[in-house]
């Protein structure tokens, strides 16, 4: 059990991050401007943000609004792809070693 454990946190925890935090801003309002701020840049005084708007971006990139999405941040949109690249790439590498699990 303790091995399946182990696995399964050692190979599928990216995934599972990755995938929790993408359907999450596929939910999240893109309008809204209330809510903590997570850029550590900001938080400390500074006034840029290499990542403002990015969860925006996202957000309105998942709602097909690809202007406003470009437009918040455009990294926003290519963030989607590599997030979703990776999760693929992960998923695809465990499936080829799965019966090297115990």
């Amino acid at each position: 059990m303790r091995n399946i454990i182990k696995h399964l946190h050692k190979n599928y925890f990216e995934v599972a991050a990755f995938s929790i935090g993408l359907i999450l801003l596929a939910f999240m309002d893109p309008n809204t401007t209330t809510g903590p701020g997570l850029c550590l840049l900001e938080n400390l005084g500074f006034q840029y943000c290499p990542g403002d708007g990015l969860g925006h971006s996202i957000s309105f990139f998942f709602r097909g609004e690809f202007s406003n999405a470009l437009q918040s941040n455009i990294l926003g949109p290519f963030a989607v792809f590599i997030i979703g690249g990776r999760i693929i790439y992960i998923v695809y590498k465990n499936s080829l070693n799965h019966n090297k699990i115990l």
